[in-house]
């Protein structure tokens, strides 16, 4: 649910920028008309494709008035800022050349972007889209199994997902009842051709449901239907297989291009300004805080795009008891991390003004023990921290809830298949159940399912689904509450039947999670390797960098102070001076730090996204929840090598 959310909030997001850009900016196209026959000769088959499949009811010439509007938005913008800060300020000729070749290519860079959306858009739904298929075939293999009837087990199917791809079979149904095909066997031939491009195995698997329907023998059709998920299956396994083999490379040009050689350079930036090259704040700022982190995080997700979404994270609906004051808990959270941030931040300037006591704030290179600017890194990661940890730790325990009874489902179902098959009734199956799983979440909602067929004397399905008093209600697992519809449905026939039934749905159930399980393994590698980077590797590179770059800096001007005693005739004295106070002049020791230290975090928080968005996809609960834990850890390593880098140092100058 949260995938479908995200998707129709950026459909419905961009579709009105494109209006709005076509009722204020037309005028930059001149004639409209002109513009728009000139627009429908030049747009490929593809874009049109891309627009039809991301649902957006727009035409293509109004996307190209948006990306035209937003790129002259922000060149103005950018250029309204540079003549601010260079009204404000004097800055090197090479900044001016940097700011002005920033400020042309970034407009150009937004206008390709918002132009070619829908292109980047619909693959990005397509991939999200293949991730739905082993659910959904799998709610088809096991409706069919019960009633084989293609048509109610496609509409079970939609019915019972929130997925994109159950949004295409629910507008299947539809053509199928307005009679754009003749019977539901034509719908679903062309169906499976227009998903065939995207995934073969989901083709073929919907041809062997298909001729399931033909089976003389029941047995052959189980067999049939069997098979059919298997491939799916299987699909799912070798597609995220082939996406962990291709993640190798872009890993590694991740780690190398955009982590290691960016904090590595950190330490020769105050030796270049013995040849000459002059870097300032406002460089360094452009560079490290503004430059490197986008093309680092858009890169990241280039990698992410081609993930294929498998098994979504189950959504979480605010309206969930234990969310009940979440608004409540936010903006208490926002206020105490503010406060908390605001108190840390200014901390380093308070213990100068206060004598600097124990010497702990340095007042120039390589003294002391931290530079009074490193507590408003600490603050920003406390922000970070307290808001992440306290607002979705809540969305992190639920989720685990629900992760708790999934796993303990398919173990209870199998217990309860047994049960019925053997001739017992629905309450003493259930009640035999949860004695059996007693201590498990699940079982204690079986509890309750035995407890309101006795004593309340209502049906499987009230005692289950009721609103009041259902078992399920505080259980929020789609596929927990799909599985206990088919098993309603599958008691109603004879119990060896419905046994037998419920073994099987216990039996897809692991092999979906045998499936994840694998998947997860696959990305491992990766995975773990980003994590260290974030946690361990990127901070200890930084904070050794850093004070390298300190230490540099503290020999140049020591030598620029020993050479001005030099006679005049040594012109040497004049070159050490200007090379040795260059950097002192342009990028004080503190604001340096500063920069690296935003850096750092900005790095944190795209690393952390990338490594979950490979195993878990999108899901912003658990990425906050990584967020809050992955940053103050490696914020604390950058800290501590920093610190005890500039003790080992110092003694060298």
């Amino acid at each position: 649910m949260n995938d479908v959310n995200n998707i129709n909030y950026d459909t419905g997001l961009y579709c009105n920028a494109c209006k709005t850009s076509v009722k204020h900016f037309s005028w930059l196209v001149g004639d409209l008309s002109d513009f728009k026959k000139k627009s429908e000769k030049t747009v490929s088959k593809e874009f049109l494709d891309a627009i039809n499949f991301s649902g957006f009811e727009l035409e293509p010439w109004e996307t190209h008035i948006l990306s035209y509007a937003g790129g002259l938005l922000l060149f103005l913008g950018m250029v309204i800022l540079d003549l601010i800060l260079f009204s404000i300020y004097s800055y090197e000729r090479n900044t001016i050349l940097f700011a002005v070749t920033f400020t042309a290519f970034v407009p150009m860079a937004v206008m390709l972007y918002l132009s070619e959306y829908p292109k980047i858009h619909a693959k990005f739904m397509k991939i999200h889209t293949l991730g739905d298929i082993p659910e959904i075939q799998s709610y088809i293999v096991m409706s069919m199994k019960l009633v084989p009837n293609m048509e109610r087990a496609i509409l079970f199917a939609a019915e019972n997902s929130y997925r994109p791809l159950a949004r295409d079979l629910k507008k299947l149904i539809w053509d199928i009842h307005i009679r754009v095909y003749i019977n539901v066997d034509e719908a679903l031939i062309v169906f499976a051709s227009q998903w065939g491009k995207n995934s073969e195995y989901f083709k073929r698997s919907l041809h062997l449901v298909k001729s399931s329907t033909s089976e003389p023998d029941e047995a052959q059709r189980i067999m049939t239907l069997n098979k059919s998920l298997d491939i799916v299956l299987e699909g799912t396994k070798t597609m995220m297989g082939a996406f962990a083999a291709k993640l190798k490379t872009p890993t590694y040009v991740l780690y190398s291009i955009f982590v290691l050689i960016p904090l590595a350079l950190v330490a020769l930036i105050p030796a270049v300004s013995i040849v000459g090259v002059r870097i300032d704040t406002l460089t360094l700022i452009l560079i490290y805080n503004i430059g490197l982190p986008l093309f680092t995080y858009f890169y990241s997700e280039y990698i992410l795009l081609q993930r294929p979404a498998t098994f979504s994270p189950p959504n979480i609906s605010d309206k969930h008891p234990q969310l009940s004051n979440i608004g409540t808990i936010r903006k208490n959270v926002i206020i105490a991390a503010c406060i908390f941030g605001v108190i840390i931040c200014f901390s380093g300037y308070i213990l100068l003004y206060y004598g600097n006591p124990f010497n702990i704030i340095s007042k120039e290179a390589m003294s002391g023990l931290i530079l009074p600017t490193f507590p408003v890194v600490w603050a920003l990661t406390a922000i970070i921290t307290i808001y992440s940890l306290g607002v979705y730790t809540p969305y992190k325990k639920i989720r685990d809830g629900i992760k708790q009874v999934e796993n303990e489902f398919a173990d209870a179902m199998f217990i309860l298949g047994r049960r019925i098959s053997e001739g017992r009734s629905a309450e003493e199956a259930f009640s035999h159940t949860s004695h059996n799983m007693k201590g498990s979440k699940i079982g204690e909602a079986f509890t309750d399912i035995a407890k309101n067929l006795t004593c309340m004397r209502t049906t499987l399905y009230g005692a289950i689904f009721n609103e009041e008093y259902g078992a399920l209600k505080d259980i929020y697992s789609d596929r927990v509450h799909t599985m206990m519809r088919l098993l309603i449905e599958s008691v109603q026939k004879s119990h060896e039947a419905a046994g037998m039934a419920i073994i099987k749905l216990a039996d897809h159930l692991k092999e979906l999670q045998e499936v994840e399980a694998n998947i997860r393994r696959s990305l491992y590698d990766v995975t773990s390797t980003m994590r260290s980077t974030a946690i361990i590797f990127a901070p200890l590179i930084a904070g050794v960098t850093l004070a390298l770059s300190e230490v540099i800096q503290k020999i140049l001007l020591n030598i620029s102070s020993q050479t001005s005693y030099l006679p005049d005739e040594y012109d040497i004295g004049g070159l050490m001076s200007q090379a040795g106070t260059g950097m002192a002049q342009s990028v004080p020791p503190d604001i340096f730090l500063l920069v690296v230290g935003i850096y750092m975090v900005l790095l944190v928080i795209i690393l952390t996204r990338f490594a979950g968005g490979i195993e878990y996809g999108d899901d912003r609960p658990q990425f906050m929840y990584d967020l809050g834990q992955t940053l103050p850890m490696s914020i604390m390593v950058f800290t501590i090598t920093t610190v005890v880098s500039r003790i080992i140092f110092s003694s060298m100058v």
